[in-house]
């Protein structure tokens, strides 16, 4: 009697509170996250699956940890951004997609954890982004709050506690605008409504008037890791000198030039890694450099892609388009790192620099343009990540097959000579047609035994290495050249 009545009790309590009461396993209690219960609900996968899987879905398995309350305050934005950035390589069709739901992303609420040192708990909203966004789609655009929370209290993911508004900046929207609020669904992609309390676009910084301004120039002028901004005494060492043309209805930097200062002792603590020697000054961080090669996070061995050197300070995916990549570099260092302004501006006037350069020396460009050297364009990255060498670029690998060869002789009961494949990975009947059997393997090399390029290419030269050959000499053919950059 007793428990039934405790579990009447119990539903009675939760039934009162909108959010069910759980218990984790340290024993604290904490409430579901909402992302089921607005109309965000699957914009994960909605953005999965609009593009090639290695863009979008990369891009769509981004999202839940830009919705979680730990999740820095411009991460929803960014992740927006990157989307918008990387609509701009498709067709017009499936970029109209991608910025819709970029533009529906950054208008999701965001998941905040209840004031649990109140009792009742006290339900707080999210942090506001303090950056304007890359894109135009975005400007003017908030995450949405739960109605049911206080009005006054927030949630700051970096200190973990409760501001109260007004305490700090991102307690109001970029601006002093209006807060969030999941609009309603967006009819074009290429309108995108600004909340109801944001009365005006947002232009350039200095622009007040309702017509375009002709462009900004700003010059920004860095000085060395060990100096401040406002360093004047000329006792440093001469700082970077950066130019920036900006449109007044636009926050990417059109026209970047550098000088670079020159090299100067600092007085880091031993124990933080160095930058490379003439880098920029990358804040808090030491090396936002990007690598190129295969086989990145799991990928097949032919297929090159980009990611981050230093993925503990560049936390970002590998993908085949390297702007992503870069694009979020430069999100890092401006937000997590705290670098400069004018390395900022170097970083994505070099984004912007590359957009038409593929393969290593889309890497090595922008990484110059940082200040460091590297040569993916002849020495790709080793499989997986970090150093690779010219003998294993250029070394054929067959991987989960042994190299493969072809057999003549009698084989399968035959009374006549045929071809056979030979090699761990390679099973197939014989074949009067030699050609049937080394099209056979080649097709092996890409799929099953997931080789590299070399071996992919070894493998086709070894096809035509065949032709107008017969017999035994056709066999000798195909097993010389597919073995010779073993």
């Amino acid at each position: 009697m007793f428990v039934k009545s405790s579990l009447i009790a119990l539903a009675v309590a939760t039934s009162a509170f909108s959010r069910i009461l759980l218990v984790e396993r340290d024993g604290r209690p904490f409430y579901p996250r909402r992302f089921g219960q607005e109309q965000c609900g699957g914009i994960g996968g909605e953005i999965g699956s609009t593009c090639n899987g290695a863009i979008c879905g990369v891009l769509g398995g981004r999202v839940p940890g830009t919705l979680l309350a730990g999740a820095a305050e411009c991460a929803q934005q960014d992740l927006a951004d990157d989307i918008i950035d990387a609509s701009k390589q498709q067709d017009a069709a499936t970029a109209a997609k991608m910025v819709a739901l970029a533009v529906k992303l950054r208008q999701c609420e965001k998941n905040t954890p209840p004031d649990f040192t109140t009792n009742p708990p006290t339900l707080r909203n999210s942090v506001f982004c303090q950056k304007q966004p890359r894109n135009q789609q975005l400007v003017g655009l908030n995450q949405a709050q739960d109605p049911a929370n206080d009005p006054d209290l927030f949630f700051d993911p970096v200190t973990k506690t409760t501001v109260r508004k007004g305490a700090q900046a991102n307690t109001s929207p970029l601006g002093g605008g209006g807060g969030g609020g999941v609009a309603a669904p967006v009819a074009s992609s290429t309108v995108a409504a600004a909340p109801a309390a944001t009365t005006t676009p947002v232009a350039a910084v200095d622009d007040n008037t309702a017509s375009c301004a002709p462009p900004v120039t700003v010059t920004v002028t860095s000085t060395p890791a060990a100096a401040t901004i406002a360093d004047t005494t000329g006792t440093c060492a001469p700082p970077t000198t950066v130019t920036v043309t900006v449109d007044a209805d636009s926050t990417d930097p059109k026209e970047v030039s550098t000088t670079a200062a020159p090299a100067a002792a600092t007085s880091q603590a031993a124990a933080t890694p160095a930058a490379p020697s003439g880098a920029l000054d990358f804040g808090s961080c030491t090396n936002p450099a990007v690598e190129f090669g295969p086989a990145f996070e799991g990928r097949k061995l032919s297929e090159n892609s980009f990611q981050p050197q230093n993925k503990n300070e560049f936390p970002q995916a590998s993908a085949l388009n390297g702007q992503i990549v870069l694009n979020a570099i430069c999100n890092i260092l401006n937000d997590r790192c705290k670098a400069p302004a004018a390395t900022v501006a170097a970083c994505k006037a070099a984004v912007t620099a590359v957009a038409n350069v593929v393969g290593g020396a889309k890497a090595d460009q922008f990484n110059a343009a940082l200040g460091i050297t590297s040569d993916f364009a002849n020495v790709p990255a080793a499989p997986g990540g970090g150093p690779g060498s010219a003998a294993l670029a250029s070394t054929a690998n067959f991987n989960k097959c042994d190299v493969p060869t072809v057999e003549f002789g009698i084989f399968d009961g035959r009374k006549e000579n045929s071809f056979a494949p030979s090699g761990n990975g390679f099973v197939h009947g014989s074949a009067l047609n030699g050609n049937i059997i080394t099209q056979f393997i080649c097709d092996r090399v890409k799929s099953d035994c997931n080789a590299n390029t070399v071996a992919i290419n070894d493998c086709t030269a070894a096809i035509a290495a065949t032709q107008g050959k017969t017999g035994q000499a056709f066999a000798d053919a195909f097993n010389t050249a597919v073995a010779q950059n073993v």
